[in-house]
């Protein structure tokens, strides 16, 4: 919205002069300028009419019998209030010692008698810009006061030392306290797990923490803490925003309840299934017509991905909850990668992919891992990168290791990811293309049961795309695994 035209609406200017003929030109003038004009011929009138109507700027000689200049300067300043009502004071004697005194009485700025009628047309033209910048920044407060007073989540501002400089109504109903209760106590009363001093790209990233908010009374309660910083009068000031996620969680823990018993109602009878339906192609029955077969094979495929998906909805529940068993032991780096190649070789050649394996490191070197999650971690990534890579071409996996842990990037030469899926990518059921992805298969699991296990390992998962197009997925994954 542009800034308006100014003044609109037209300022009060409130010209004081003992002078009759000097109070009527002074009053020409700033009416001519487009301003409202109120007149008072001494300074107890003047104060009498700011005391009644408040102006919006006040032109004042400072020389007056009775209440002088400087007094009437004192007595506006201490009457406005936390409004700010500029003065202009104007003088005819010659030096600037007066001038300074009436500064130091509270006066904005000065004139010297006569005043020049362009002078006085931009002094009053700053003064009235500041007003008009001050009015929108008072109103910008009012609307964020009236945003932060009726959101949901609670909003907590703190000092840069941790103390409590300000909540909304949100904030005092889920701490149980009113705000006067509140003010000046150390936020880490209520959030002690709270990191305040996070670093600058987890602030741009908008990172989210959750703790648990501890009431004045009552349990804990899990909260997803928004963080950001502002500066005011020079100082730091911290601004929390906490969402309460018990629903959230409550929801979850159904979904996950539900999701479990699904899956392992589905399981039994789909593995009986399987089993009927291999019978059915073993040698014992070759009397089966070729048709039959096929459509026995085509089932069987298709019972084969079910399972496979309840089998994923399964270790991303447990994974989820933290259920997940890991079965740890120390393997050989070098025989992990070449199971990796042996047992992704056969889905390579169905998509006539190469798969090339770029790794130079001690083969003494061992990584404490469970070595079933671990080819499942690294068939997930060589099985979409072949998905995605045209005839023909290479998936390459790289293998870098340092003092803390190895690094395992596959890399093709696909169409890579679109820029604004990227930040969904490793979330639950969800495709960069789903009805291309329909056509190669695949449930959208992977890459999320690919991050938890990661995760599970005290390792992570990172994209990027590939030099000269294509995919990059980087495992990071540390030697040894906290137990």
């Amino acid at each position: 919205m542009p800034f308006q035209t100014f003044p609109s609406p037209a300022l009060t200017v409130l010209v004081v002069d003992d002078i009759a003929t000097t109070r009527l030109m002074l009053a020409g003038l700033v009416r001519n300028m487009g301003y409202q004009v109120q007149m008072a011929a001494d300074g107890e009138q003047a104060l009498a009419m700011f005391s009644a109507q408040q102006p919006d700027m006040v032109l004042l000689d400072l020389l007056m019998p009775g209440i002088d200049g400087f007094a009437v300067t004192r007595q506006i300043k201490a009457m406005s209030g936390v409004k700010w009502v500029p003065v202009v004071v104007l003088s005819g004697l010659d030096g600037e010692q007066h001038l300074l005194a009436a500064l130091d009485a509270g006066a904005d700025d000065f004139l010297h008698k006569p005043a020049q009628p362009s002078i006085l047309a931009s002094k009053l033209k700053n003064l009235a810009r500041v007003i008009e910048l001050q009015q929108q920044h008072a109103a910008l407060l009012n609307k964020s006061l009236a945003i932060s007073e009726n959101s949901f989540d609670a909003i907590v501002v703190t000092t840069d030392e941790g103390e409590i400089h300000g909540v909304n109504c949100a904030a005092e109903r889920l701490i149980l306290a009113d705000r006067d209760v509140l003010l000046g106590r150390a936020v880490r009363e209520i959030l002690p797990n709270i990191q305040l001093q996070l670093a600058p790209t987890d602030l741009q990233q908008g990172q989210l923490q959750q703790v648990a908010i501890m009431p004045l009374r009552g349990e804990p309660i899990p909260v997803e803490v928004g963080l950001t910083f502002f500066y005011e009068g020079g100082q730091r000031f911290w601004l929390l925003i906490l969402h309460d996620i018990r629903e959230r969680e409550r929801v979850d823990r159904l979904k996950q309840q539900f999701i479990a018993t699904l899956s392992h109602e589905l399981r039994t009878p789909l593995t009986s299934i399987i089993g009927s339906l291999k019978m059915l192609q073993s040698p014992q029955f070759a009397g089966v017509d070729q048709r039959a077969m096929s459509l026995l094979e085509m089932a069987d495929r298709n019972a084969g991905r079910l399972l496979h998906m309840v089998n994923e909805l399964l270790d991303l529940n447990k994974a989820a909850a933290g259920a997940l068993q890991l079965e740890l032991h120390h393997y050989k780096l070098h025989e992990l990668l070449e199971e990796v190649l042996q047992s992704n070789q056969g889905y390579a050649a169905q998509h006539e992919v190469q798969l090339r394996l770029d790794a130079q490191f001690e083969t003494a070197r061992t990584l404490c891992t469970d070595k079933m999650r671990f080819l499942q971690i690294m068939g997930n990534l060589i099985s979409n990168a072949c998905k995605y890579s045209p005839r023909q071409s290479e998936v390459v996996i790289s293998v870098r290791v340092n003092t803390f842990g190895v690094q395992l990037a596959v890399r093709d030469q696909g169409c890579g990811v679109a820029a604004h899926f990227v930040p969904s990518l490793f979330e639950p059921f969800t495709q960069a293309d789903a009805s291309d992805s329909r056509l190669r298969g695949g449930t959208g699991l992977g890459l999320a049961i690919t991050r938890q296990l990661c995760q599970a390992f005290a390792g992570s998962i990172e994209y990027q795309p590939a030099p000269g197009g294509g995919s990059e997925f980087t495992v990071s994954l540390p030697w040894e695994v906290p137990r």
